[in-house]
């Protein structure tokens, strides 16, 4: 490993001028193999076909041309990565280009969908949207177990975001509760404008502000961003109100919590708490809130349709309602359609890239076409495979990242002319460098890498910071501890490079487990006039010191980090 650490500074250099050129070099040359033409999908769906008409109609209309249709090898890594969260391991892609070329790409989608991965990798994202990346690693557990065995069983989301609002019962019995626990708010005790004892406080406003679930809840189901309207009516949507937060928020305040969380010291036990609904609390359903100029004035609740609770809704509970409200909203389809098109395509279909910011301020560019994949998706039960395989089968979504004159503008962005780069989650990271390295990570270590990934390449609001190339990140990279670990201990990717016939052979192995692709002639060429590779032939002492340099240089390179 000493060599790898003492070669890394003149390989840097070489990381990047061989491999930085993303748009340029190494992935347009990958796509010139005549094995790698074709649709690669059998008979289209609808929904598909759609797609297809509207975004070649809106091509037409603002005279873009799209980009070439991407390489079997950039494809399988492109949807590896958004369907189960990993690039590609070298044997699956050696099975991906056995398939029948004309549907070895829908053959590919449909053992993504069927893979365990899919279900892991859904209940992990899920779980950043719904608590966030920080906070109690038991409680996210709890939810995540519950979310992954709700897609193992082909999960509807109008089921799920019911199940969610309207979860009651212990953490350890039902993860989906943990949710509303982690976004309750601050507790309104002490809180009384008339200095009121705590319990009735509680009697009369609810047992916390439920603030946090009011704004988290509107967002992630409605795509509607309410979380300013706190405070005051919307800066630039004169949709929305202070009122409409208010409205929404008094539908949670009969929520109760029973337990706490325990205190955040180390080797203290972490309790389970328990959700319920309380008819003690807040039974009128009046609540107050503060308008800027200090005047409190009374909502009930009141859905952001105009919705109130009935006269007489039996047993249902006031979440209940919600939810009932909620999943019938007429953008609750439109809001997850456009959350999966962002995941696929790195941004919505709205002006500005934010695919859960819906109004005035920020238009759909394509209201037509969202509109009819929310109601195919309606029509297939909510069934979020669908929208995977409608979107996977696109024109669109199969185009390479290469700009042309004719869309190299962000004005162009929305057009879907162009597959947009986008940079691997902390999660998809750690996982393709245990793929590409070939090693099984244990809990421990799992959780240490994604403390520092997450660190540096997001927030703890699930978003990822945008790699662009910088120094800094690259150096984040290439120069920690595990990374080099990975590459030199417990790794069988240079021992299996080290087994093939040829130099040319020996690279493309390494190619294929980091970048998915073999290296190109050009790419060959460099690294046997840098390295102790002349003829193929390793000229070391220590035979797999080149091979573990050239793997390290691939690993830290845009390529590899980017998803394209």
């Amino acid at each position: 490993m000493a060599k790898v650490l003492l070669r890394a500074s003149c390989l840097a250099f070489f990381a990047g001028a061989v491999f930085f050129s993303l748009n340029a070099t190494a992935v347009a040359q990958s796509s010139s193999s005549k094995t790698e033409t074709g649709a690669g999908f059998g008979a289209l769906e609808e929904p598909t076909k759609l797609i297809n008409k509207r975004l070649g109609e809106a091509w037409d209309t603002n005279k873009i041309t799209p980009a070439e249709r991407c390489s079997d090898h950039e494809f399988i890594r492109r949807a590896s990565l958004d369907i189960i969260g990993r690039i590609a391991k070298v044997e699956e892609i050696e099975v991906f280009l056995k398939d029948p070329p004309s549907v070895r790409r829908q053959m590919l989608v449909d053992r993504l969908l069927k893979s365990p991965e899919y279900q892991a990798y859904w209940a992990t994202i899920w779980t950043n949207w719904l608590m966030t990346r920080t906070g109690t690693r038991l409680y996210k557990d709890q939810i995540h177990l519950w979310l992954e065995e709700l897609y193992e069983s082909e999960v509807s989301i109008k089921d799920m975001a019911e199940k969610l609002v309207t979860a009651t019962g212990k953490t350890n019995a039902n993860g989906a509760v943990n949710y509303i626990l982690a976004n309750l708010g601050g507790s309104t005790a002490g809180q009384g404008r008339n200095a009121m004892p705590n319990d009735q406080i509680l009697r009369k406003e609810g047992q916390f502000d439920m603030v946090p679930i009011t704004s988290r809840t509107v967002r992630l189901f409605l795509g509607y961003q309410i979380q300013c309207t706190q405070c005051h009516d919307h800066p630039f949507n004169a949709d929305w109100k202070q009122k409409h937060f208010w409205g929404v928020n008094a539908f949670f305040r009969q929520t109760q919590r029973v337990g706490a969380p325990a205190a955040m010291k180390k080797g203290m036990p972490t309790t389970q708490m328990e959700l319920a609904d309380s008819a003690d609390y807040n039974k009128t359903g009046i609540i107050f809130f503060e308008k800027r100029n200090g005047v409190f004035l009374p909502s009930e609740p009141i859905f952001l349709d105009g919705s109130r609770l009935p006269k007489s809704s039996g047993e249902k509970t006031r979440r209940e309602i919600l939810a009932q409200y909620l999943t019938g909203h007429k953008n609750f389809s439109r809001a997850y359609v456009n959350r999966m098109w962002a995941h696929l395509f790195s941004r919505g279909m709205n002006v500005k890239p934010a695919a859960d910011d819906f109004g005035e301020h920020n238009e759909v560019v394509h209201d037509e076409l969202l509109t009819e994949l929310g109601d195919a998706f309606v029509k297939a039960n909510y069934n979020p495979k669908a929208i995977i395989r409608w979107i996977a089968a696109s024109e669109a979504y199969n185009l390479k990242a290469t700009a042309n004159k004719t869309n190299d503008t962000a004005e162009a962005e929305p057009y879907m002319s162009r597959m947009m780069l986008k940079s691997m989650s902390p999660e998809q990271l750690f996982e393709s460098l245990m793929v590409a390295t070939r090693r099984n990570a244990d809990a421990k270590q799992r959780a240490d890498w994604m403390g520092r990934l997450t660190t540096n390449f997001g927030d703890d609001e699930g978003n990822e910071a945008t790699f662009n190339g910088t120094v800094v990140q690259a150096l984040l990279m290439m120069n920690g501890r595990d990374m080099n670990e990975a590459i030199s201990r417990n790794s069988g990717t240079v021992e299996q490079a080290m087994k093939k016939k040829s130099g040319k052979e020996t690279m493309d192995y390494l190619f294929l487990a980091a970048l998915n692709r073999p290296a190109t002639q050009k790419e060959y060429t460099a690294i046997v006039s840098k390295l102790p590779l002349a003829g193929g032939k390793i000229k070391d002492a220590d035979a797999a010191g080149p091979l573990q340099d050239v793997f390290w240089a691939l690993l830290n390179c845009s390529e590899f980090i980017l998803n394209h």
